[in-house]
């Protein structure tokens, strides 16, 4: 089985050496051939025309779907992240690939990324929560998996606030907006359940 992760930073996986990104991890979990299609920085404008043009999607049985805080944090309105994220699902449709909704990790504040000093970070996160729950309204409609790293993270802070050991939680993000080794870690083992489950 062949499964495609499109996607932005947080599906390449930024700063983090390529066999400990989550894709790779995944990829060694389940025997799967993953390709792992994230681009630091890339809009899900960029991910819907990148996911038409590559002939990869031919042989391809299932594709992750994660993208959005770029377009936000760039300006985009939210009803354009939405169409490109629906539009991404019915490409995926019409290839015969199985879509998958991914759920992005939440942020966590301060956020240290210096590339985003100059933006609207607040209007971005805002309406990034905004997205998540679409995203889950989406997956309800048409009946989608989804890889929920979203709550997978938040299963951890809750444990961590209830021990005292808030170091395990902030311990899972390089900068307060993309997942850190042990962050991967964690992605890669809630997708390889997802998967075994579909």
């Amino acid at each position: 089985m062949t499964l495609i992760c499109l996607g932005d930073s947080l599906t390449y996986g930024y700063g983090i050496p390529r066999p400990r990104v989550w894709p790779s991890l995944l990829a060694g979990a389940t025997g799967m051939r993953v390709y792992n299609w994230g681009i630091n920085g890339d809009t899900t404008g960029g991910m819907l025309a990148r996911f038409q043009a590559h002939g990869a999607t031919r042989d391809s049985h299932a594709a992750i779907l994660m993208g959005g805080f770029n377009d936000l944090a760039l300006g985009a309105e939210l009803g354009v992240v939405k169409a490109n994220m629906f539009a991404l699902v019915q490409q995926c449709f019409n290839a015969r690939i199985k879509p998958l909704l991914g759920i992005p990790i939440p942020v966590r504040h301060p956020i240290t990324f210096p590339l985003l000093a100059s933006m609207d970070v607040e209007r971005a996160c805002a309406a990034y929560e905004d997205l998540r729950l679409w995203l889950h309204s989406l997956a309800e409609d048409f009946s989608l998996p989804k890889v929920d790293f979203y709550r997978c993270f938040e299963t951890v802070s809750a444990s961590a606030m209830q021990s005292g050991n808030r170091e395990s939680f902030d311990a899972l993000y390089t900068d307060g907006l993309h997942a850190s080794e042990a962050g991967h870690a964690l992605m890669a083992q809630d997708a390889a359940r997802v998967i075994r489950e579909i």
